[in-house]
């Protein structure tokens, strides 16, 4: 059987449930035929669908990615040097309601707190605005090249970085074909970012953060703690972030171990709703990052910041002590001060 023959078969046209297959997923990978993308898509969203995906099929997918792409498979055998204690933050994107950019507000507040952050940003594929969207309106370049890192991090405690840096080939491949979640959202966006990094916080729209937990602790193991986080706030309705509102689920990894937990909140009200919600262009999404990062004001969007921003800074924990020290960034201003600095150095 050829590989485009496997393709057609495992995406389910034959009547049987689709199954993970490297050769399809090669054969998409190298097709660029016009009705190769819709049929990458079906074939994915059948895998989503009937979880018939595991931790091993995932490290598997990875191994095929790097394998595709050479830039990408230099930078995995030698990771870029940061700071001790660096978190890597980043966010599957594609949920079924939209929020505003709370990650990239949550970084820049952990970092305002002490905290080393690498995020990873793109442009928006399923929603109004992405990071690298909001980061043009706040004015925030991202480094320009993947050796500029360590001397961002010095500068500001913080580096945000375009996926495509470290993965042309596959990005030029993968961008703009998918807008819901698919097989790679479960790890990609971690591990695609290639820092000697001692965490990661990743946020994924949906609820499976055992399973992303399982492939990133297999896919880098050169991290030896970090957590996944997703919330439903109804049935079928999932975010990227860990809110207080909602079914909260949380994956973590510890000294080589996992755990995973959910907990039960109270539904979003429509206020909240309303408060977090994506708005309908960059600018104003822009401004509601930087208003959750303003001293004053106790609101949904601060507090659910704050929430994100102790995840980063504790590594999956927002004890008490992540809170206050998060909290005391905003309020002192320094959070704000720190956004002034990354607008100034652009």
């Amino acid at each position: 059987m050829t590989s485009a023959t496997a393709a057609k078969t495992t995406a389910g046209t034959d009547g049987t449930a689709p199954r993970y297959s490297r050769d399809v997923l090669r054969s998409f990978l190298h097709d660029r035929s016009p009705t190769s993308n819709e049929r990458w898509r079906r074939w994915c969203t059948g895998l989503i669908r009937d979880a018939h995906l595991s931790a091993p099929d995932l490290l598997d997918w990875w191994t095929e990615v790097v394998e595709f792409d050479p830039v990408l498979r230099r930078h995995v055998t030698r990771p870029i040097d940061v700071p001790d204690d660096t978190v890597v933050v980043a966010g599957s994107g594609k949920e079924q309601f939209k929020t505003f950019n709370v990650s990239t507000a949550a970084a820049i507040l952990a970092a305002a707190a002490g905290t080393p952050v690498v995020k990873g940003v793109s442009r928006s594929v399923s929603a109004i605005s992405g990071a690298a969207d909001i980061l043009d309106v706040l004015r925030i370049r991202p480094v320009a090249d993947l050796a500029s890192i360590p001397d961002a991090m010095r500068k500001t405690n913080i580096a945000f970085v375009s996926y495509p840096l470290f993965c042309p080939r596959y990005a030029a491949r993968y961008d703009g074909v998918f807008d819901t979640i698919n097989p790679a959202s479960f790890f990609m966006p971690v591990a695609t970012l290639c820092v000697r990094a001692s965490r990661f916080l990743f946020g994924l729209a949906h609820t499976d953060v055992e399973l992303s937990a399982r492939a990133l602790q297999s896919i880098r193991p050169d991290i030896p703690a970090g957590a996944v986080v997703s919330t439903d706030l109804t049935d079928g309705e999932t975010v990227d972030e860990y809110c207080g509102v909602g079914n909260a689920h949380l994956a973590r990894i510890t000294s080589g171990l996992l755990s995973a937990t959910i907990r039960a909140n109270d539904a979003p009200t429509r206020e909240w709703r309303a408060a977090v919600a994506h708005r309908p262009t960059h600018a104003g999404n822009a401004a509601l990052a930087a208003e959750a990062l303003a001293p004053a004001g106790d609101t949904p969007a601060t507090r659910l910041v704050e929430l994100n921003a102790a995840l980063i800074v504790d590594s999956g924990a927002a004890t008490k002590d992540s809170l206050q020290r998060v909290r005391h960034a905003r309020r002192s201003g320094e959070a704000m001060r720190l956004l002034t600095r990354l607008s100034e150095s652009r």
